[in-house]
């Protein structure tokens, strides 16, 4: 991918794609995945050619320094494994394929590409990178700059190599300010580079261009000062929020509906499909046989599985709409968000299908780059330090406390409960990046009980109450006979 030294936003535009072009898009992507696969083999028998080396075993047996460093590097460039040597790589495999699809600068960026999969698994212990099916291809390739794919404005199109590719324009006051400064046509904004999309949507494809302009986006909405301050929990499939002027607790997803009783009777007809127009590659007792196996897909099974993939596609359009819309209100109320920085893939392991429903890695993820397009700041607090589902202001004392107990107690002899979210959100309200301020957290709390008592999310125990004003007279007739503390009473409320 091309390398971006100043701000950048994307606008994505639909393409009105003739006969012609679109068989022209779909050998430009098809050669894209030809030379993707073949970069990346090349990548991978070059890694394992230099781990197999002398001087790589040479360089793992030296201590740890700049010396050790500095010959890692060597070798990495020696055997290509940079992202301009992949880059190289998948340019010379464009000029062996004889074709003319693509230029030069398009195969870089898909050579920069494969870098960027093998440099996860490199450098951040990620898995290793795998082969683009042929089945599911390519779905997309941008150039370096405005002048491979590019982009005329005056004539409301795309000009790839030789072919126009009309865009769709609908005039927005949006639009207008994001392609130009002040919302002046006269004065353009810089078009970095261009990328061109194809989406499957109902099972038949569309094209989109997606141009990355310079600069920072403009903004719907008015969004609150860094000055407000609001701390927020997340669960697996809500958000507790506390600010000093509202609190409460929302679904991150609402409007997502999973459809798991479609989805689960569309898997069992594509597994009654499959194993009808495969029955050799089946034991007798159902189970697949192993080693390697050539699959018929009846005309049938290619219908349901598109029906399936809409599913999901709309499942996921839903739920990056309301992550957007729940932003959105969060940042127009405050403009600094604490948040505790959890793991996602632990949420995913203990809470599969909430975390499938509500995305919330991806909803912290689009926090993040929204706020820091809108000018505002996510701070991320240490939860191993701050213990925030544990810490109890009043008694100072942190109380571990299994998970489903969801009310907090307040100090330790008063009778105030507390939502133990809502509770987490507003310690994380007030607090610091390794430390709580109990002074500051004592000083806000009436404020903070009052707003929590209106929300439902703070109540008193009734049960202490009601005890203590029946057994103060011992007269009293209707009293419960027994040793006279309370506790008969409290065993009846």
């Amino acid at each position: 991918m091309p390398r971006c030294t100043t701000p950048t936003f994307t606008v994505e535009l639909p393409l009105r794609v003739d006969d012609k072009n679109e068989r022209f898009l779909t050998n430009a992507l098809d050669l894209g995945w030809s030379i993707y696969n073949a970069t990346l083999r090349t990548a991978l028998d070059n890694l394992k050619r230099m781990r197999e080396s002398s001087s790589w075993k040479e360089a793992c047996a030296m201590p740890e320094g700049p010396e050790r460093t500095r010959l890692f590097r060597e070798l990495h460039r020696k055997y290509g494994l940079t992202e301009y040597g992949l880059a190289a790589i998948a340019n010379n495999h464009r000029k062996k394929s004889g074709r003319d699809q693509l230029g030069a600068h398009e195969a870089q960026c898909i050579g920069k590409t494969v870098w960027g999969a093998l440099e996860r698994y490199l450098f951040k212990n990620e898995g290793k990178p795998r082969f683009k099916r042929r089945k599911h291809g390519l779905n997309s390739i941008s150039g370096t700059d405005n002048h491979e794919i590019i982009y005329r404005p005056k004539k409301q199109e795309i000009y790839w190599r030789k072919h126009h590719l009309p865009i769709i324009w609908e005039e927005t006051p949006w639009l207008r300010a994001a392609l130009n400064e002040g919302s002046d046509p006269a004065r353009p904004r810089r078009v970095k580079y261009c990328r061109i999309i194809r989406h499957a949507i109902n099972g038949r494809k569309r094209w989109y261009v997606e141009l990355c302009v310079e600069g920072v986006p403009p903004t719907r909405y008015n969004y609150a000062p860094v000055s407000e301050v609001m701390g927020i929990d997340p669960g697996p499939n809500k958000i507790a929020y506390f600010h000093p002027q509202e609190a409460g607790i929302k679904l991150v997803a609402p409007n997502v509906d999973m459809k798991a009783a479609e989805i689960r009777r569309l898997q069992r007809q594509m597994d009654r499909s499959r194993r009808a127009s495969n029955p050799d590659n089946y034991e007798d007792d159902g189970q697949v046989k192993k080693g390697a196996r050539k699959w018929r897909e009846s005309n049938r099974y290619a219908r349901l599985r598109t029906k399936l993939r809409e599913f999901h596609r709309k499942t996921a359009a839903t739920r990056k709409r309301d992550h957007g819309t729940l932003i959105n209100q969060l940042l127009q109320r405050a403009g600094t968000i604490k948040i505790e920085k959890n793991s996602y893939k632990s949420y995913q392991r203990n809470f599969g299908r909430s975390t499938q429903r509500s995305g919330m890695g991806e909803f912290v993820q689009h926090l993040k780059s929204r706020a820091a397009s809108a000018g505002c700041v996510v701070i991320e607090l240490n939860p191993y330090v701050l213990k925030l589902s544990q810490y109890d202001p009043p008694t100072d004392t942190y109380i571990k406390k299994p998970l489903k107990q969801r009310w907090h107690p307040w100090g330790g002899n008063t009778d105030t409960l507390v939502q133990r979210d809502i509770m987490s959100a507003y310690l994380a309200c007030y607090a610091t990046s390794n430390r709580h301020d109990r002074s500051l957290l004592l000083d806000k709390w009436p404020a903070a009980e009052a707003l929590l008592c209106d929300s439902g999310l703070c109540r008193k125990q009734p049960c202490k109450i009601e005890a203590i004003t029946r057994c103060a007279d011992t007269h009293e007739p209707d009293a419960p006979q027994g040793s006279g503390n309370g506790e008969e009473v409290c065993r009846e409320l």
